[in-house]
């Protein structure tokens, strides 16, 4: 039987042009785990929540109307001051900020994104030659501003588009020596793949910030500071020992190895 999975289609429940790749790594890497089928479900039908900020879905897990428990790996919260119900069997969820808004829970689960599997999931293919000095990944949200399309014009920087299929994401990335995304799955999958990278912040208000803390607090850090939009531009052609800074994220081979060791069985 298909494992029923509930991730965020948006338009690309209609349209395969609109699929954001960081919602849509959640069936590969759930069917790469599990050696099963993978199949999705709205909530009141799905056995699993895996990656993306959608924890708040939980409360429509009832089927008839009575409560019912769903597995959680790798979910997270999308802001301050939610609460999620303990009932549910939390494998993994994203980050610390996540435990904190469940109610009674249990049992310590793992923390950390699934998409640092990324890497997991590209054994086996030719590992791609660096062409590009940045990647950028703008959130969907930002891309037709004018800033955006002007650090797309720097000389050595890559476009990377969130609509375009996870493996072409994941191979884009890879060619670069240094990302800079306003999407969390573009910093994400560079983490998976350790290239260095910085959040950039092209608009505020509609991309929720809680999720980055939520990430970060995964491997007991803060949130490096993000560029400004005009942060590429002013870097100076752009310059990566400026925008890179100190990279570190520490733990992480522990932390992708208990997201495989708590996916599971279903």
């Amino acid at each position: 039987m298909a494992i029923k999975l509930y991730w965020c289609r948006g338009k690309g429940r209609s349209d395969s042009a609109q699929r954001n790749f960081g919602d849509y790594l959640s069936p590969l890497l759930v069917e790469m785990l599990s050696h099963q089928a993978v199949e999705y479900a709205p909530v009141h039908q799905a056995d699993l929540l895996a990656i993306g900020s959608i924890m708040h879905r939980e409360r429509k897990a009832r089927r008839f109307l009575i409560p019912r428990r769903l597995h959680v790996w790798g979910a997270g919260t999308p802001a301050p001051g939610l609460s999620f119900s303990g009932r549910h069997y939390y494998h993994a969820v994203r980050g610390q900020k996540t435990v904190d808004q469940i109610r009674q829970l249990k049992a310590v689960p793992a923390l950390g994104d699934p998409g640092l599997l990324a890497g997991l999931w590209w054994e086996g293919r030719p590992r791609p030659a660096k062409r590009y000095r940045i990647g950028l990944i703008p959130h969907y949200v930002d891309q037709p501003l004018a800033s955006v399309k002007r650090c797309l014009s720097l000389p050595g920087v890559k476009p990377i588009d969130v609509f375009w299929p996870v493996e072409e994401v994941l191979k884009s990335v890879q060619e670069c020596d240094f990302i800079v995304s306003s999407s969390m799955h573009g910093l994400i999958v560079a983490d998976a793949f350790a290239v260095p990278n910085r959040r950039i912040i092209f608009s505020r208000g509609t991309i929720s910030d809680y999720k980055f803390v939520d990430y970060y607090s995964a491997f007991g850090l803060d949130e490096p500071p993000a560029l400004p939009e005009n942060g590429l531009l002013e870097a100076g052609g752009p310059d990566l020992s400026r925008l890179i800074g100190e990279y570190a994220r520490p733990g992480l081979a522990e932390l992708q190895d208990r997201l495989v060791k708590a996916f599971p069985s279903l």
